[in-house]
C-alpha cells in the first residue's frame, strides 16, 4: 500500500511540474519579419522616457495593453542570444508629444517574446496615416487642403488651411516651398499643434468605410449625421 501511494505522489509531482514549464513557455518574435505591431501583455520598459524642458528624462513603464510600432528588430542566434527589438508609440496625439521623449535612433529591447508581446493587427487601418480631403490633382490645386490623422492614442487631429500654410506644408507628403518640397520623413505635421484635437469616442469599419464617432464636430470636416466623420 505504501509503494503505491508513494508512485502516485511521484506521478502528481512529475505531472504539475511539466504543465507549469508549458504554462511559461514562451516564443521568440525576432524572427518573424510580417510584424508590425504588437501589444504589450506585461508592463515593460519599451524605450520612452519622460520629456523634462524638451530632454530625456527618466523611464516610463509601458502599460498593458498599449499598441506599439515594430520599428526594427535582431533576431535570435542558436545560442543564448535573444531577440531584440526597437519600438515606436507611432503618431500620438500632440499633447501627449508634450510629455515623452523618444530617442531618436531608438533603444532595443531585450526579451521580445510572447511573454511581454502579442502579434497585433491595427483594427482601424488608417490610424496614424495623414489623410488630405479633396482629390490628389498633381497640379497644385491640392496644396493646402485641410488635413487630418486619427493617432495612436485615439485623437482625432485636424490641420486648418491656414495652419498648414504658416508651416509651407503643401500636403502630406511635403512641404517647402512650392516646387521643392521637403521628404515626407522630415515634415514638421508630424509635431506641430493641430487646429484641433478631439478623442474620438469609437470607430466601426464597413468594408473599405471607416466611420469615427466624437462628441462635438469639427469645422472643416464633412461630418454625417453631427457628429460623425465617414472616411472612404
Amino acid at each position: 500500500m505504501l509503494k503505491k501511494i508513494t508512485l502516485s505522489f511521484a506521478i502528481g509531482i512529475a505531472l504539475f511540474t511539466s504543465s507549469t514549464i508549458a504554462a511559461n513557455a514562451s516564443t521568440d518574435l525576432g524572427n518573424n519579419e510580417n510584424i508590425q505591431y504588437v501589444k504589450v501583455k506585461k508592463p515593460t520598459f519599451t524605450g520612452q522616457y519622460t520629456k523634462v524642458n524638451g530632454k530625456k528624462g527618466h523611464r516610463i513603464i509601458t502599460p498593458k495593453g498599449t499598441i506599439l510600432k515594430v520599428l526594427g528588430t535582431t533576431g535570435s542566434t542558436a545560442g543564448s542570444q535573444r531577440s531584440q527589438a526597437v519600438f515606436s508609440l507611432g503618431q500620438i496625439s500632440y499633447a501627449k508629444q508634450q510629455r515623452i521623449y523618444q530617442p531618436k535612433n531608438g533603444v532595443y529591447i531585450r526579451n521580445y517574446n510572447t511573454t511581454y508581446f502579442k502579434p497585433y493587427s491595427l483594427k482601424l487601418p488608417m490610424r496614424s496615416q495623414f489623410l488630405q480631403l479633396g482629390q490628389y490633382a498633381n497640379n497644385g490645386s491640392e496644396h493646402y487642403k485641410p488635413i487630418f490623422v486619427v493617432t495612436m492614442d485615439g485623437y482625432l487631429q485636424y490641420y486648418s488651411q491656414s495652419r498648414l500654410k504658416h508651416y509651407r506644408i503643401q500636403n502630406n507628403m511635403s512641404y517647402g516651398k512650392p516646387g521643392n518640397g521637403g521628404p515626407a520623413v522630415d515634415n514638421p505635421l508630424f509635431k506641430i499643434k493641430p487646429t484641433r484635437s478631439i478623442k474620438v469616442n469609437r470607430f466601426l469599419v464597413k468594408g473599405k468605410h471607416y466611420y469615427l464617432y466624437y462628441r462635438t464636430p469639427v469645422k472643416g470636416l464633412a461630418e454625417k449625421r453631427f457628429p460623425r466623420l465617414i472616411i472612404g
